[in-house]
This record gives C-alpha cells, sequence and structure tokens, in this order.
C-alpha cells in the first residue's frame, strides 16, 4: 500500500501544472527577479492603500510607548532584510556537484545504514528502493537495524534478507534504545569508506547514490553530504501540501546558500553521506553526548553535523539526490516534530556558538558566523512583532486586517523561492503556512528552550 502511494505521489509531481514554461527554462532566473520587484511593489502599494504607515504614525503620535517599542523592531527587520538578500546572493551561486560527461569515478565502498523501530508498512519498501539505486552492487551493503520493535519490523527486515543475500545485513536489538544507539550499532558494523544514513519511513530516488557520494569523491575538504527531502505525501490534505512546500523551501533555499561556503549546519538523518575515517574520530564521543546533565536522545543528524563542522571539514547539500518522506499530516504530529527540531536546534546552536570563532577549520569561516546570527535573529524578532501586533490590536482592533494583508503579500514574496526550483502554482499553499507559522506556532521556540531537559522522543 505504501509503495503503490508513494509511486503515485511521484507520479503526480511529475503531472503539476508548472509557472514556467520549460523553454523559459533558461531564463528563470531574469523571470524570478522581476517577480520579486513586482511583488516587492505590491507590498509597498498595499501598504499605502490600507493606510498601515498612517495608521502606525497616528498610533506613535498618541501612545509614546508604542513608539519606543517600536525602534527595536525597525533595527531587526533592517538586519532580516540585509540577512535576506545576503542569502539569496548565496543562493543564485549554488550548483549541485555533478559527474562530467566521460569523466571516470572510482566509486567508494559505501554502507546504507537504516535503523527501525515497529515500521512493519514501510522497512521493506525502503530496503527495495536503496537497492533499486544506480549503484555498483559490488560496492554497496545495507545494514538494517531493528530496534526492539514490537510488530513484525523484523520479519519484514528477514524477508527482504531472503531477496539480498549477503548484500543485506541485519543487527537484532532486543530492547528499544532510540535511534541514536541503533545507528551506533550500524556504523561500527559498516565495512564501507562512506556511510549513509537513510530513514524507514522514505524511499530514495534511484540516483540519489551516487549523487550524494559525488562531493565525498571531489573534495576531500567535505566531510558530509545533505540529501534533498521531499514529501511523498504530498497530495495527502491541507497540511500536507503546506509542509511540502516548507520542506522544498528548507532544502532546495537554505541548505542550497549554506552549500555554497559549506556549512550545512543540519544534514537530516533522512539521507546524508559522511565520510567514515572522520566519523569514527567522535562517534563515541557523539553517541554518549549530554547536554544539560541529561542524556541526548533526539537531533541525532544535527548533532552529527556540528561534529563534523568543529574538526574542520565542510557539510555539503545535493540537491540532485533526492530522498521522499512522509511529513506529518496532523498539526499534532507537526507540533511534536517541531518541539523535536527546535529542541535540537537550540542545543546545537550553543555548541557551535563555542567554537565558531577559534579557527576550527582554515576557509570560509566568516559568512557561517553571519548566517548564525542572522538566524538566530529571526526569533526574537517573530516574537517581538508578534507582541507588537497584539498590543496594537487592543488599541485599534481594526488594525489587524491590513496586518494580516501586509503578511499574506510578505509571505506570497518568501515562497516565490519555491518558483525557481519547481516552478509549481503549488507555491501559494506557502501563504497559510507562513501565516500558521507566525500566529500559531510562535510558542515553538519559547517553550523548546524552557523545555531543553525533556528528552522524549515526542513519538511514541
Amino acid at each position: 500500500m505504501w509503495e503503490e502511494t508513494v509511486e503515485s505521489s511521484l507520479k503526480s509531481k511529475t503531472e503539476t501544472f508548472t509557472l514556467v514554461p520549460p523553454s523559459w527554462k533558461k531564463k528563470a532566473d531574469p523571470f524570478f527577479i522581476l517577480m520579486i520587484g513586482v511583488i516587492g511593489g505590491m507590498i509597498v502599494i498595499l501598504a499605502v492603500k490600507f493606510r498601515i504607515f498612517h495608521l502606525w504614525v497616528e498610533l506613535w503620535q498618541n501612545h509614546p510607548f508604542l513608539r519606543r517599542a517600536s525602534y527595536p523592531l525597525m533595527g531587526l527587520a533592517f538586519i532580516l532584510l540585509l540577512g535576506l538578500l545576503f542569502r539569496t546572493v548565496l543562493w543564485f551561486r549554488y550548483k549541485p556537484m555533478s559527474v562530467e560527461p566521460g569523466e571516470e569515478i572510482d566509486w567508494p565502498f559505501i554502507s546504507v545504514i537504516m535503523p527501525a523501530f515497529n515500521e512493519e508498512e514501510l522497512v521493506e519498501s525502503s530496503i527495495d528502493s536503496i537497492f533499486s539505486c544506480h549503484y555498483p552492487p559490488e560496492k554497496l551493503e545495507v545494514i538494517c537495524v531493528n530496534d526492539g520493535s514490537a510488530d513484525s519490523t523484523l520479519l519484514k527486515m528477514r524477508k527482504a534478507k531472503q531477496k539480498y543475500k549477503e548484500r543485506l545485513e541485519i543487527i537484532h536489538e532486543k530492547r528499544n534504545s532510540g535511534k541514536r544507539k541503533a545507528l551506533y550499532s550500524g556504523f561500527k558494523k559498516s565495512r564501507g569508506e562512506v556511510v549513509i544514513t537513510v530513514d524507514t519511513d522514505s524511499k530514495i530516488d534511484p540516483n540519489a547514490l551516487k549523487n550524494l557520494v559525488i562531493p565525498l569523491i571531489k573534495d576531500e575538504h567535505t566531510g558530509a553530504v545533505a540529501g534533498r527531502v521531499e514529501a511523498w505525501n504530498e497530495k495527502e490534505n491541507f497540511l500536507t501540501r503546506m509542509l511540502a512546500i516548507r520542506y522544498s523551501i528548507s532544502f532546495n533555499f537554505g541548505r542550497a546558500y549554506q552549500s555554497v561556503y559549506g556549512a550545512v549546519f543540519c544534514c537530516p538523518g533522512s539521507l546524508t553521506a559522511y565520510r567514515k575515517n572522520v566519523l569514527s574520530r567522535f562517534i563515541h564521543e557523539w553517541v554518549e553526548q549530554e547536554f544539560m546533565n541529561a542524556p541526548c536522545t533526539y537531533g541525532e543528524d544535527r548533532a552529527l553535523t556540528t561534529q563534523m563542522l568543529k574538526r574542520g571539514y565542510m557539510t555539503r547539500f545535493q540537491s540532485n539526490a533526492v530522498v521522499y518522506t512522509r511529513v506529518p499530516s496532523r498539526f499534532k504530529e507537526m507540533n511534536r516534530m517541531y518541539l523535536r527540531w527546535t529542541r535540537s536546534y537550540l542545543r546545537e546552536s550553543v555548541l557551535f556558538a563555542k567554537f565558531m570563532f577559534s579557527r576550527y577549520r582554515k576557509k570560509h569561516r566568516i559568512l557561517p558566523i553571519f548566517d548564525f546570527f542572522f538566524l538566530n535573529f529571526l526569533h526574537p524578532f517573530h516574537l517581538y512583532s508578534i507582541g507588537l501586533v497584539v498590543y496594537s490590536f487592543f488599541l485599534h482592533p481594526l488594525f489587524i486586517l491590513p496586518h494580516v494583508a501586509f503578511f499574506v503579500v510578505l509571505s506570497f514574496l518568501i515562497s516565490l523561492y519555491y518558483i525557481r526550483t519547481k516552478r509549481s502554482l503549488a507555491f501559494l499553499y506557502g501563504i497559510p503556512y507562513a501565516l500558521i507559522t507566525a500566529f500559531c506556532l510562535w510558542w515553538i521556540v519559547p517553550f523548546s528552550a524552557l523545555t531543553m531537559r525533556n528528552q522524549s522522543w515526542l513519538t511514541r
């Protein structure tokens, strides 16, 4: 059933109505820049039409506290505008590494590690997708780790073992110890020069493995390479459609511009390749990681990335190495996912800040610092702006209407990043997602900061 759903989802992606015709592909960037200019003009026009500026002036004149409180917001907005411009310039420079026509490649022996806990519906199809990849079969091993599953996950693995023989290794843990421990068992067993992690709720593209290891082959200073995560259940409901846009912008924009200077801050567990000889230097420290005197049970992928950066290695992103994964289809699941992500983000940001000013690598140390501060300006800006909007609402209730209109246009502008890579009208789902994030998910960061010691995985 899952296999059929994935295949139909992938097929539907190719049938999506595209906004930019194929003949315009070479002109896509000028078209994109023009769209930014047009929408930027629309923002100014709407701001004038809805008298947003006039209302602010009137409120400033009548309420000194609001006037004083707005100055920090304007400063933060200016910094964020510069940060967005900086990221966009880098983004335009991004290009995935590839094999040139006629170029001979000595493909390394790779070990694909797949931890699983109660994934009886998904694990067999995930394994099949790995062995269906266009990678030399004699240079590929797959290690499945059954992390104390209570369902028929182990039976599904053994069924796959009968099909793939010695190319598939199974590790059976009688007790559930968590994803980090399961990965560690796979790392110890692996024989490859390159170790690749894949989640069991994912299916990888046939060209993903080759494309993923290319940066490791061509650049000895690259230690980890992140794949591109797409939503396979995008068409399931309204939430999954919005999250599909969020995933696309996060990878095709966020990780793409970070890859230009070799500091992708989070290489996802759903598809990432690591140089094993570097991984072995810190794997014991990683598996026993503690923060605030509590063992770390989530955010294992971001922790691996931080350790790789700390050792002076580049972390890259390959947009041509695609993995399709299931995204949450309910708001409760989405909130739990964001709590895990945010807690690990905060933890690893603290750890990165401890060495980011040191000479931890020979080059490209300045841009990660700028990006680090830009990313961490987003949270106070979000909270501060929402606070002022709420305060202004009690002063002038109708003020919320033009503000919502302004947010809609602004989110439309941000969603345009989706056009350059996807060229699909699906980018419009980014508008309601941005509004939900702004007004309904503002509590995620402060709550995560206050509950950092809570190590619950929030999925079981």
